[in-house]
């Protein structure tokens, strides 16, 4: 019996089209891997794939690995190694972070955020994942905010979603790409609408705030109890919705800070969303944060000369 169950299943493998394979999945940066090589145990390592595509790992050093299938980063890791240590038999890469495919969702959801996937789903899948739509949603008017986009695309996409998942021709709907943004807006006139911004990503305490909490984009970053260690500072960016769609605007805070520079910390309006990206090193988010203590000794100090000298 298990004879004929084994010739069985070898035949419907000799039969073309009648098992699908899976598309394997390509590394992309800012994924996390795991290198295992046998019987090296010492050269082992979880990494994460920079934003140029590499990864750097134990002996070899910098090895690129973006746009690779696991069994090929795998096979030429092997081939590598195996000329340091004829030993090495086996390099075995598996990705336990799929961070580089992304999405982000803000506005009226349950669960708003940054979300990560294998593979991005479709757009009925992002937004049930974020905890669905709130009873203050206009599904009428759900926006797509690109991060990049061809010489022809539009930067922004609305989509009718009021017909609900079965009202909504899924094949009619735009395939989300990654770091795409997903903006759920508000009903006019209901509350909060307009009295509100969100703070995401790298910051202490990520969430919506009242727009009386913060001015401008620094003092929003400053309520959000300031950026974590590994806060860039110089990609910042801002998603404001306005009524011709949704617009982005990438904002260098730490030439604010440093340099000067006077556009970078721009006006705060209702519904807008400040991101924070990681991956910036430790020194941004540290001299922010030393900044903002600074800025409040300096204060109570000052405070203190003004009670003393009455």
């Amino acid at each position: 019996m298990l004879s004929r169950l084994v010739l069985g299943c070898l035949f419907l493998l000799s039969i073309p089209g009648s098992i699908h394979a899976e598309e394997p999945y390509r590394i992309g940066g800012d994924d996390v891997l795991r290198i295992q090589v046998w019987p090296r145990s010492d050269l082992g390592t979880e990494a994460s794939v920079d934003v140029s595509g590499n990864v750097a790992l134990p002996l070899l050093g910098t090895v690129t690995a973006a746009g690779k299938t696991t069994a090929q980063l795998g096979d030429e890791l092997l081939g590598r190694y195996q000329i340091l240590d004829p030993s090495i038999s086996e390099v075995f890469v598996s990705v336990t972070q799929y961070l580089s495919q992304r999405v982000t969702v803000v506005g009226e959801v349950r669960s708003p955020g940054k979300f990560t996937f294998r593979e991005i789903p479709g757009l009925w899948d992002v937004l049930l994942g974020a905890g669905g739509a709130t009873p203050n949603a206009d599904m009428s008017a759900v926006q797509i905010s690109r991060k990049e986009t061809g010489p022809d695309e539009p930067h922004t996409l609305t989509v009718d979603l009021s017909g609900g998942l079965e009202g909504t021709d899924p094949e009619k709907l735009p395939r989300l790409r990654t770091d795409d943004t997903i903006v759920v807006p508000s009903i006019a006139g209901d509350r909060g609408s307009g009295e509100e911004f969100q703070v995401l990503g790298s910051v202490r305490t990520p969430g919506m705030y009242r727009l009386g909490a913060a001015s401008t984009v620094v003092e929003a970053l400053a309520v959000s109890g300031g950026p974590l260690p590994d806060a860039d500072l110089s990609k910042v960016r801002l998603t404001r919705p306005t009524e011709a769609g949704v617009v982005s605007y990438r904002l260098d805070i730490k030439g604010h800070l440093y340099d000067g520079s006077p556009l970078s910390d721009l006006k705060l309006r209702p519904g807008d969303t400040v991101t924070v990206p990681g991956g910036g090193g430790v020194t941004l988010g540290t001299i922010f944060g030393e900044f903002l203590k600074f800025s409040s000794i300096i204060t109570a100090v000052s405070s203190l000369i003004v009670a003393l000298n009455r």
